[in-house]
């Protein structure tokens, strides 16, 4: 008979709630090992007993046959003492292991449960909390590790017999399942309406006829409630946006069915893929015609979703039965940029003018989190929003590094934690500049301090000293560092990737403090060494009013026309004005000759702005990048004869739009279309970027590029800078795992702190 060998094994990674115990009791079965396997604050825990070879093998099966949902980190193997026991357990949690668990994501609906809670014979028929190790809520009802249901918000939901012999047996797919509930012993579902209660499959049936009414509703989901309505009634829809002040900006849709997004989108394989996935985030999809066009007016692509909840399955199924299969919109339930509600009292003090009713339910959301957004571009799915599905999923560092708190930007807020050699960036946290917000940052802070149980020994904040992430982070106790907003914004593609040496960081944004005291937004960074330095930029513009010029958009444009024409720019180009009150317009013209209120910005986004006023497509906006996304919506085919910029020499180069903004005025009062001028600036832009970015590098001796700032979320500028810079021998880098918005800037902000970075 062999010797026996014992060996203790510690895996890391996202290894609790994903299946991962029962995964290995049923490996050690198959090699017949006796020993045991727990969670703990390191992640999980085993000891291994049998014959070598099989305790070998076992080893190498942990990180071969995986489960789907786990990412494995490390696996370290250290030998034990044989013991001689016979049977193999799953054992009580916990230990004095350092904090190294990571929770995992909430998991969207899998096809098992799906399957069954769609059988009318099974128990679980239309049951809106079904789940399994596959599947379910984690991320948003844990409230500390190591991950067992104590420490969930299902603490208060006993398991009836049914679901313990489940939770209990090896071979069931629910063995050690901690969500684990059905209708007998789990939590409930409850309608109000009319001063009425409904509860269990009567509140989704009468749901259910509520939205095929046309009335707007208030559904409590995995991370927060959603509003929701029949997308194809636009007076719904038009409630729905008068409701929530929300005029134009585009409604996510769900949909019940791949089959049924496609008669209203294209779909190509990645973003059907993103769509069936565990994240199942939205996913932005270029639409068919459609019959209908007010969830996104204006907008060549929908943002599209797959029922990813028990619930969102149960009432699509009654919805089918009675006859509707078609697009319900499904926004974040919430005003502008507040956090999204979680419970019923939040739905009623801050809902109860929109909702008509509130489909809720019992197990409280200890961590809110919105819908994560996604689209396709240059070949991979990148993220535009970062919340539902992918946190607290970890970004891997290339080395470890002492525990710091990064606190992002004021617009799109996510901050990040660093602990050892990963970076977890928070959900979406939105505009700080809104209160309710500022309390959801604190709120998510203490969460994710708790989860990973780290004291940052270093808080990191944006160069801007009015931001309220900044005034956060002063507020904190320990060392602080202000980090350059555009900076952050190219180490975040570095801190992706674990780029080693030095590279040209190109970021394209709306507005950031600059070192200079001006508001910056195109720029072209070198990094070597320890040290950044500034190598070109956008060149300067007034912006009268400041951030206004985000929504009346004619101000960038009168800037730049100005600047493009001197002083005689109202008899050339004075009639694209004419839209704008006389007295306002002298009053801004006058503001931008003196330089009151009208700082300097090299802003890429405003120019955006600016050109989608000078095309006609808008003169005003509500809601940021309307006019940019509006403008790429107008683009089909191959792009026209770009519009020149003039790109100057030195240290520090100066890349002028005047050339362009001539050209495409003259284009306007001949009566050129909006498409044309879109296809003629969107290849110049491509053009200008990509030739300037290419003269930096060379000038700095360095071979890669990286991409980041809101700009590059239009595709084709991302597609056509990228093709270029690749064409020209240069290696490429943008934003997958964070978004290249605001919210990914935390992750430079954090790589910036641990590698040391410094002006030059």
């Amino acid at each position: 008979m062999p010797a026996l060998v014992r060996k203790k094994i510690l895996v890391k990674g996202v290894v609790q709630g994903v299946g991962f115990r029962p995964h290995v009791y049923k490996l050690a079965a198959e090699r017949r090992l006796a020993g045991w396997v727990k969670n703990d604050a390191a992640g999980v825990t085993i000891e291994a007993e049998g014959p070598g070879a099989a305790v070998a093998a076992f080893i190498k099966d942990i990180s071969s046959r995986r489960p789907a949902a786990s990412r494995i980190d490390s696996v370290a193997v250290s030998p034990a003492r044989a013991r001689g026991e016979k049977s193999f357990v799953i054992t009580k949690s916990g230990g004095k292991a350092p904090a190294a668990a990571i929770i995992p994501a909430d998991l969207a609906l899998c096809a098992d449960c799906r399957r069954e809670m769609l059988n009318p014979a099974d128990r679980r028929y239309l049951y809106p909390f079904t789940n399994c190790t596959n599947c379910g809520p984690r991320f948003t009802i844990v409230k500390s590790v190591p991950y067992d249901r104590p420490y969930t918000t299902m603490a208060g939901f006993k398991m009836c017999p049914e679901c313990l012999k489940e939770y209990k047996d090896p071979l069931d797919r629910r063995f050690h399942a901690q969500p684990n509930a059905c209708p007998v012993c789990g939590p409930a579902v409850k309608l109000s309406y009319g001063g009425k209660t409904f509860s269990g499959s009567a509140a989704l049936a009468k749901t259910a006829a509520l939205l095929l009414a046309g009335r707007i509703g208030a559904l409590q989901s995995l991370g927060g409630f959603h509003l929701a309505c029949r997308a194809d009634k636009p007076a719904a829809v038009k409630a729905l946006r008068a409701a929530k002040r929300r005029p134009h900006k585009p409604f996510a849709l769900m949909l019940p069915s791949l089959a049924a997004v496609e008669k209203y989108c294209f779909i190509s394989k990645a973003e059907a893929a993103a769509l069936v996935s565990s994240e199942a985030p939205v996913v932005m999809l270029r639409r068919r015609a459609t019959p209908f066009g007010e969830p996104a007016p204006g907008l060549a692509r929908l943002g599209v979703m797959l029922p990813y909840t028990p619930l969102h399955a149960a009432l699509f199924s009654e919805l089918a039965q009675k006859g509707f299969s078609g697009p319900l919109v499904m926004t974040s339930g919430n005003f502008r940029d507040e956090p999204i509600c979680k419970d019923v009292p939040d739905v009623k003090s801050r809902l109860a003018g929109v909702a008509a009713f509130s489909l809720s339910h019992d197990r409280p959301i200890h961590n809110r989190a919105d819908d994560s957004v996604a689209f396709e571009a240059a070949g991979a799915l990148r993220l535009a929003r970062r919340a539902r599905g992918y946190v607290p999923a970890a970004v891997r560092l290339p080395a470890a590094g002492p525990s710091v708190l990064a606190c992002g930007a004021d617009l799109k807020n996510a901050f990040c934690l660093t602990r050892g050699g990963e970076a977890f960036l928070s959900q979406h946290i939105g505009d700080l500049s809104e209160p309710l917000n500022q309390e959801f940052f604190k709120e998510t802070l203490g969460n994710l301090r708790g989860l990973l149980k780290v004291s940052p020994a270093l808080t990191v904040h944006d160069l801007h000293p009015d931001y309220a992430s900044s005034a956060i982070a002063r507020a904190l106790p320990g060392k602080k560092l202000a980090v350059q907003h555009h900076a952050a914004h190219a180490l975040s593609v570095a801190a992706e990737y674990g780029l080693k040496g030095p590279f040209l960081g190109v970021a394209l944004d709306g507005t950031g403090y600059g070192t200079d005291g001006a508001i910056w937004g195109a720029e072209f960074l070198v990094f070597k060494g320890k040290t950044w330095r500034r190598a070109g930029h956008l060149k300067y513009f007034g912006l009268p009013g400041g951030d206004i010029g985000a929504l009346e958009i004619w101000r960038p444009a009168l800037a730049l026309v100005k600047q493009a024409f001197g002083p005689g720019w109202r008899g050339k180009a004075g009639r694209l004005f004419c839209r704008v009150p006389a007295a306002k317009l002298l009053t801004v013209e006058r503001m931008l000759d003196a330089g009151l209120n009208s700082p300097r910005t090299s802003s890429m986004g405003r120019l955006f702005d600016a050109f989608s006023f000078i095309s006609g497509v808008r003169p005003e906006a509500t809601y940021e990048a309307q006019g940019p996304m509006e403008l790429e919506s107008l683009l089909s085919g191959r792009l026209a004869k770009p519009y020149p910029f003039a790109v100057g020499e030195g240290r520090e180069f100066e890349l002028d739009p005047a050339p362009a903004v001539k050209e495409s005025v003259l284009d306007r009062l001949a009566g050129r279309p909006a498409a044309h001028i879109s296809a003629r600036f969107h290849a110049g832009v491509i053009l200008a970027v990509a030739d300037a970015a290419g003269r930096a590098a060379r000038a700095a001796g360095l071979r890669a590029v990286c991409l980041s700032g809101g700009v590059f979320q239009n595709r084709v500028l991302l597609e056509g800078v990228s093709a270029a810079l690749f064409k020209n021998g240069f290696k490429v880098y943008s934003n997958r795992q964070v978004p290249a918005n605001d919210g990914g800037i935390a992750l430079g902000q954090a790589w910036y702190a641990l590698k040391g970075y410094r002006p030059a």
